[in-house]
This record gives structure tokens, C-alpha cells and sequence, in this order.
């Protein structure tokens, strides 16, 4: 199986497994917030309806990414390797195999869920929103990827006059 194909799968598996989480964290707010599973039911049917079209957007927007040019690699090296789109790609997965072993003393059962749900959320939110902006920027700035966007957008290295 190509590292594409299997990048595709484990995103898959990834994508659903975040709103599953992130589902189930809204659910249970909306019920500690005095909701009657009646009100949150209806809520969530509309709900699923829109969680599934923005994941499929984003899925297709990876899928697009992932089977982008040449150039990327060239001015990206880091966050366009297949190591590195594992770990994006799989960031939610890993959470929530963290905050498994991490609530792993816990009994009650909705505190375990919560606390597996919420690691995902987070660890997905740190590396999508923090550590992968954070590592594009700094490959923006490597003289290397500078000078390869400046001929490839056709700029010159030398300052206007």
C-alpha cells in the first residue's frame, strides 16, 4: 500500500474518531447545562448533518494537499513528509490513546469518557492549530524555502530600487 493511500486511511479513521469525541463532548455539555436528551437529540441530528459536511471538506482539502506539486516539498521538506503527515494526520488518535492510559485508574465510567474525549480534543488542537502552523512558519523562514518561493513566483532576490 502507498504512503498516500495509507496516510487517506488512517486520516479516515482519525477524522472519525475526533467527532465522535467531539460529539459526544458536546452532548454531554448541553446535558450537564440542563437539556433533556429529548432537545439534545433533535439538536444532534442537524448537528451530525454539519460535523460530516466540514470533516468531508476537510478530508477532501488533506486529500488535495497530499497529492499537491513538486514545489511544496522543496519549500516544505519537514511538514510535506510522510512522518510528519502521519503524525498530523493521526494526532487525534494518539490523544486518545494518551488519555487512555492517562484515565486508566478511573471507575466511573462518564469520567473516563470524558477525560479520553477531552485528550483527544486537545492533543488534536495542538497539533492542528499550534505545532503545525508554528512548524510551516518556521520552514517559511529557512533561507532555503525563501529562495526557492522567490524563483518560483518569479520575485528577485535583489532589493528594489
Amino acid at each position: 500500500m502507498t504512503a498516500r493511500k495509507t496516510l487517506s486511511r488512517l486520516h479516515l479513521v482519525g477524522m472519525f474518531w475526533f467527532t465522535l469525541c467531539v460529539g459526544y463532548l458536546l452532548v454531554m455539555g448541553l446535558y450537564q447545562a440542563g437539556f433533556r436528551w429529548r432537545t439534545i437529540f433533535s439538536f444532534s441530528g442537524h448537528s451530525a448533518l454539519i460535523i460530516i459536511l466540514v470533516a468531508g471538506l476537510y478530508f477532501f482539502a488533506l486529500l488535495r494537499g497530499v497529492a499537491r506539486s513538486g514545489h511544496v516539498e522543496q519549500e516544505h521538506p519537514l511538514t510535506s513528509s510522510n512522518c510528519y503527515m502521519g503524525l498530523y494526520v493521526s494526532a487525534p488518535l494518539l490523544g486518545g490513546l494518551a488519555a487512555v492510559l492517562g484515565m486508566a485508574g478511573v471507575r466511573q465510567m462518564s469520567r473516563f469518557l470524558f477525560g479520553v474525549a477531552l485528550g483527544t480534543l486537545g492533543t488534536t488542537f495542538l497539533v492542528w492549530m499550534v505545532i503545525d502552523p508554528l512548524a510551516g512558519l518556521i520552514e517559511m523562514l529557512l533561507p532555503a524555502s525563501r529562495r526557492h518561493r522567490a524563483e518560483r513566483t518569479g520575485r528577485s532576490h535583489a532589493a528594489p530600487s
